[in-house]
Order: structure tokens, then C-alpha cells, then sequence
């Protein structure tokens, strides 16, 4: 093993010091703000407590709203083939169109949204996709059901992709775990509630009702983010590099230590010309979160705190001075990520993650409103609650599980965490995820109770919650600290779009695509056994597919490193 305290074997992206070789923490958030906020009222770091979490409302709804408008049809599927003579093919193919321009919608949409503001993004988003909605009712043909997911897809992209970058705007490093959480069970309690809710309108009212309560819902929304949203999109000139700087027990228990503190600040070697710049007034002025941490004991927090004061709803954009730029390299950075290793891995297994949750969609009213289980729409509506359920414990646990095991290895490992080390967690997916998809197939094939079909979608519900988060989790720790040389520049900006992440987006949405037209034949014509026995092989022999990176990940991160910075410098 080479030395580990040579910088040679910690310069590569994804491979950091964590402990000292006693044990104790090195490197934490705890001390200075990441990012550090400008000295602008209107930094949105800089918000209060109450104006980011009136912000984190606005998006977190509109997650669940589009996403439960989406949904809704999943649980009337066999009242819409009586309807409108589309076959369950045609209905699973469309939702195939919905998922591949998700993904490549979002090389477009990500990028407008950085270039000329994330507000109007959203308002646009949501009033197209209730206007969308209603051509559902009046759809003929199958050409007009393809035609309207597509269009579905594209601007829905945002509900994917965009919500992320928002709330990194908004929240500090140490601020953001809770709101990850919030959007991450948004994802699925809109994805599960839609069918719940339009099983239970469909057997009052019928299945028209539902179109139009889901587009009154959307439509109300639309009006929500018109009078509550604020633009989360700021221009830093300087991006400060978050440090970590040591503070003994006299100079924490002392007012002049804050000072003594800074002071160390601004003589060091390594800070950039914004650290450098910081003021002794500024923080007595309350603009920056000094909080002094040894032990693991906070001090008081100074942050602006400037209050919601409302919003000028007519001043509906805010473009960025280098917008066209902007766009023009995210799409560029997106597009070359395709080299990457890690990021081709990341989307296949992404895409298999969204391969479950559309198994659960296609099967539910093919199987359970059919012999032996003669199910109502309602009924089939009430059994995604398992999905629904399955995914909660994630959204809460799975992160700080994650966390404390990367820390339990980095112990282990010296004091160096390595991007590898979470993904031996993967040991859960490759485990449940044939226990799940085999109780779907053979569970109404010999004619099980409906409970074993219903705890299969649990399952692989639970595990494509808690793969998503372990695979996203890993994308960023190999790319997000990779930075343009100019900070000021319009490639910094592209960088903040994640386009690593767009990238797996893609690749999970075209995955998802392709599956559209094999899930019906696959499960009905083939049958449900071979289904069962097929499907878990195939799908644990992709998330076994983890072990490349166990053992090859770092090799691939340092040769891809300096590509990357490459591209990110274009």
C-alpha cells in the first residue's frame, strides 16, 4: 500500500482524509459555512430559516403534484383500454416515450433553467403539464397517446433533475440532508399516491373525474409557484473554497479567539482571494456562520437571516449575463460525460432501478384486476401504498446509514475514505432484488395470495429507492469536487448543472425506454413464471455489476480525472 499521507494518493477526486491517524476527525463543515455566502441580503444562503423552507415547500409540492398527476393512470389502465382501444402494449410503450424524454429533456431544460433562472422553469413546467393532462380525455388514437407522452416527458424533466440544484442553492452543506430526504420520498409518494387516489375517484365517479382533479390540482400549483416561488439562481463572482481550520478549547471559549481565527484565515498560503478578503466587521455584523468545532460541540450561529418579504411574481425571469454560453457548454459536458466509466455504470443500474418501479406499474392492473384476484381499480390502487411504504424508511435511514458505514470504513482505511466504500452496502440490492421480482412472477403464477405479489413491489420498491441513493451518492463524490480553473466563467456555471448527472439520467431514462416495449410480452406472453426466473437473473447479474467498481473504481476515477477536468474547462 502506498504512503497514505502523500498527496499523490489523496489528489484523486473521490479519495479524501477524513481521520488522523488517532482516530479523530480531520475534516468537517461544522467551522465555516460550504458554500460561503456573499455579503448580499439577498445570497439565497443567506434567507432565513423560514424563507428557504417556504422555498423547499414550493418545489417539494410540485415533485408530488407532477409526479401524482403522472401516475394517476396507472390504476385505471383496463378502464382506458375499454375506453379508447389502445392495448396494455400500446399504454406501457407510451409510458417508455414518457421516461426516454425525461431524460433528454433534461439536457435542455437544466441548462435554460441555470441560464435564465429555475422560476419561470418550474411555472412553465407545471401549467404544460396540466394542459397535457387534459388531451388526455381526449385522446383517439395510440399516435395521439405517444404524442402526448413525449411531450409529458419533456416537461416534466425538471420534477428529475432540477429540484436537486435548487435546494443546493438554498441550504449549506450541513443544511441539506433533511431536504434531500423531503425530495427523495416526494419522488415515490407522488409516483404511489397518484394510483391510490384515481383507483378510489374511478369506482365513485369514474375515470374522467380523475383527469380533470389532477389537472384543477396542477393548475392550483402552477398559481402556488406564480406567488410563492423565489428564484434560487445567484451570480457569486468568487467561489470561496470551503477550509478546515482547527480551533483550540481557549480560543472556542473566547470572543477574541473568533478574531485570532480569522486572522489565521487570512494569513494562509492556500486560501483563495475571497477567503482572504473577509472581514473582522463582516462577522461581527452577523453575515457568517462562524461555528468553532473540536469535539463535536457547536457555537452560535450568525447568519444573515434576511426574511421573506414576498415576491414580485411579474418579474418572471432572471437571466444569467452569459446564458447562451451556459447552455451551450452543460449540453457540451453532458454530452462528453458519455467517456466516463462511472457515469455509464451509474445510469444502467439507474435505469434498472426505473426498470422496478415500472414493472410495479404494468403489472399491477394486468395481474390483480384479472383471475383469481378480480381486484376493483380502487383496490389495485391501495396495493402501490407497499411501494409507498417501502420507500420511507430509505428516504430517512438510507443516507445516514450510508454515511456512518463510509465513516466505519474510513477508520479502517487509515483515516482515507474512498467514493468505493458506500457501494459495499450493494450487498442489500443484489440480495433482495431476486427475492422481490421472482414473489412478483411465481407469486401469481401458482396463484398466491395477492399479499406476496404486493410485498415483491415492496421489495424491489425498497431496493431501487436505496440503489438510486447509493449510486447518485457515488457520481457525486467521484465528479462534484472537480472545478473549471476560472470560477467567474460560464463552464463554472455549466458545472453547477452536475452534467455527470444528467448524463446518468439520460442513460437510466433510454434503458427505461427500451423496457417499454419488452414488459408487456416479457410478463403476459411469455408468462409470469419465465418473467419471474428471467427477470431476477438478469437484474441481479446488473446490480452484482457493483463489484467492477469494489474493485476497479479508483483506477477508473484517477485515469478519468484528468479528461474530466478537461471537459469541464471547454
Amino acid at each position: 500500500m502506498p504512503d497514505i499521507n502523500t498527496e499523490e494518493y489523496l489528489d484523486i477526486p473521490g479519495t479524501i482524509r477524513i481521520f488522523d491517524e488517532a482516530g479523530h476527525v480531520v475534516q468537517t463543515d461544522h467551522v465555516n459555512l460550504h458554500p460561503m455566502p456573499s455579503e448580499d441580503p439577498e445570497d439565497p444562503l443567506n434567507w432565513s430559516k423560514t424563507r428557504k423552507w417556504i422555498f423547499l415547500s414550493c418545489v417539494i409540492w410540485y415533485q408530488f403534484v407532477v409526479n401524482l398527476q403522472a401516475a394517476v393512470l396507472y390504476a385505471i389502465y383496463t378502464p382506458l383500454i375499454e375506453e379508447k382501444g389502445l392495448s396494455l402494449d400500446q399504454l406501457n410503450a407510451g409510458t417508455g416515450y414518457l421516461y426516454l424524454f425525461i431524460g433528454i429533456a433534461a439536457i435542455f431544460t437544466q441548462p435554460l433553467a441555470l441560464g435564465y433562472g429555475k422560476r419561470p422553469i418550474y411555472i412553465i413546467s407545471t401549467f404544460a403539464c396540466a394542459l397535457l393532462n387534459i388531451w388526455t380525455v381526449y385522446i383517439p388514437n395510440n399516435s395521439q397517446w405517444i404524442g402526448s407522452r413525449l411531450l409529458l416527458g419533456f416537461f416534466l424533466s425538471p420534477a428529475y433533475t432540477l429540484i436537486q440544484v435548487s435546494i443546493v442553492d438554498v441550504f449549506f452543506v450541513h443544511e441539506r440532508s433533511l431536504p434531500m430526504s423531503i425530495y427523495a420520498l416526494a419522488i415515490y409518494a407522488g409516483g404511489c399516491m397518484g394510483p391510490v387516489l384515481s383507483g378510489q375517484v374511478y369506482d365513485a365517479i369514474g375515470w374522467k373525474p380523475i383527469i380533470w382533479l389532477s389537472t384543477g390540482l396542477t393548475v392550483i400549483t402552477g398559481f402556488i409557484l406564480l406567488f410563492f416561488l423565489e428564484e434560487s439562481s445567484y451570480i457569486r463572482r468568487s467561489k470561496v473554497k470551503a477550509a478546515v481550520h482547527v480551533v483550540d478549547e481557549v480560543e472556542r471559549s473566547t470572543e477574541s479567539g473568533i478574531h485570532n481565527h480569522l486572522a489565521q484565515i487570512e494569513e494562509g498560503e492556500n486560501q483563495d482571494e475571497g477567503q482572504k478578503n473577509i472581514k473582522m466587521d463582516t462577522v461581527e455584523a452577523g453575515v457568517y456562520d462562524v461555528t468553532l468545532n473540536n469535539d463535536n460541540r457547536s457555537g452560535q450561529k450568525f447568519p444573515l437571516n434576511t426574511p421573506w418579504h414576498g415576491i414580485r411574481f411579474w418579474k418572471f425571469a432572471k437571466p444569467h449575463p452569459q446564458a447562451r454560453a451556459i447552455i451551450v457548454k452543460t449540453v457540451f459536458q453532458c454530452l462528453m460525460a458519455f467517456r466516463l466509466p462511472a457515469v455509464i455504470w451509474s445510469g444502467i443500474v439507474l435505469g434498472s432501478f426505473q426498470a422496478f418501479y415500472n414493472f410495479v406499474s404494468a403489472l399491477a392492473s394486468g395481474i390483480l384486476a384479472e383471475e383469481p384476484y378480480n381486484m376493483s381499480s380502487s383496490a389495485v390502487g391501495l396495493t402501490f401504498l407497499s411501494s409507498l411504504i417501502a420507500a420511507i424508511p430509505v428516504a430517512f435511514f438510507g443516507g445516514p446509514l450510508a454515511d456512518w458505514y463510509g465513516l466505519r470504513c474510513a477508520k479502517r482505511n487509515h483515516g482515507i475514505s474512498e467514493a468505493e466504500h458506500k457501494l459495499h452496502l450493494w450487498i442489500i440490492c443484489v440480495i433482495l432484488t431476486p427475492i422481490g421480482l421472482l414473489m412478483m412472477g411465481l407469486g401469481p403464477y401458482y396463484q398466491a395470495h395477492w399479499i406476496v405479489f404486493v410485498l415483491g413491489c415492496g421489495i424491489i420498491n425498497f431496493v431501487g429507492t436505496f440503489g438510486t441513493l447509493l449510486a447518485i451518492n457515488y457520481i457525486f463524490d467521484c465528479f462534484h469536487e472537480i472545478h473549471p480553473n476560472d470560477p467567474d466563467s460560464p463552464s463554472s456555471a455549466a458545472q453547477d448543472a452536475a452534467p455527470y448527472l444528467l448524463t446518468s439520467i439520460l442513460i437510466c431514462m433510454i434503458f427505461s425506454f427500451a423496457l417499454g416495449y419488452a414488459i408487456t410480452p416479457w410478463c403476459f406472453e411469455w408468462g409470469l413464471k419465465n418473467f419471474g426466473i428471467s427477470s431476477a437473473i438478469i437484474f441481479t447479474f446488473i446490480e452484482a455489476s457493483a463489484v467492477i467498481m469494489l474493485i476497479w473504481g479508483k483506477k477508473m476515477r484517477r485515469s478519468g480525472e484528468n479528461y474530466y477536468r478537461k471537459v469541464v474547462n471547454w
